[in-house]
């Protein structure tokens, strides 16, 4: 367990590291946000969404939690990665209770393990904002040379789905599914 046996840091210092994340993604979030909406035209079911820092944890995306063991910089990346997961599972398309793994194995291939599944429609999104509303490539490159470096499989698996398939191809089965599903 991460964690075991070292003790909590004083409060003040992580509420410093969480004002240092929100100085780095101020600059930020107005265009990676509607670029991700824009980018697989959906909207959030909320319009605040909380996001917690934690020690001992590294991310996950309901609730919104996010490790304090990432620079700034990655804090960006690893935010905008969970609010992807957020957007594509609690939006104004579907209900939430939908289950969307059956409609990402049709799309995606039921040969998937559930960690590659849930990641292609996350990553291909990702990359879009990486590429086209970012223009920083280098992010896109650093994500996955981090997945490479810690040997994450499941996440190497759907970058590669990407490479294969092209995210914007990707981006628009998503779309057209959702759409489909709106119905």
């Amino acid at each position: 367990m991460w964690g075991n046996g070292k003790p909590l840091r004083p409060d003040n210092e992580y509420r410093k590291k969480a004002e240092t994340y929100k100085r780095a993604w101020k600059p930020y979030e107005q265009k990676i946000l509607t670029g991700m909406t824009d980018t697989i035209d959906l909207s959030f079911n909320q319009n605040t969404i909380d996001v917690y820092i934690a020690p001992w944890v590294y991310a996950f995306s309901d609730p919104m939690v996010i490790g304090v063991i990432f620079d700034p910089d990655w804090f960006i990346d690893i935010l905008t990665h969970e609010l992807i997961h957020r957007l594509l599972t609690d939006n104004t398309a579907v209900p939430t209770e939908l289950l969307l793994i059956p409609h990402w194995e049709k799309l995606f291939g039921r040969q998937q393990n559930w960690n590659t599944l849930i990641h292609i429609p996350v990553h291909a999104t990702h990359k879009a904002i990486y590429l086209d509303v970012l223009k920083e490539p280098i992010r896109l490159k650093r994500d996955i040379e981090k997945h490479e470096k810690h040997n994450n499989k499941d996440y190497l698996a759907a970058w590669d789905y990407i490479e294969d398939k092209n995210y914007k191809q990707i981006i628009n089965q998503l779309k057209e599914m959702y759409s489909e599903l709106k119905n």
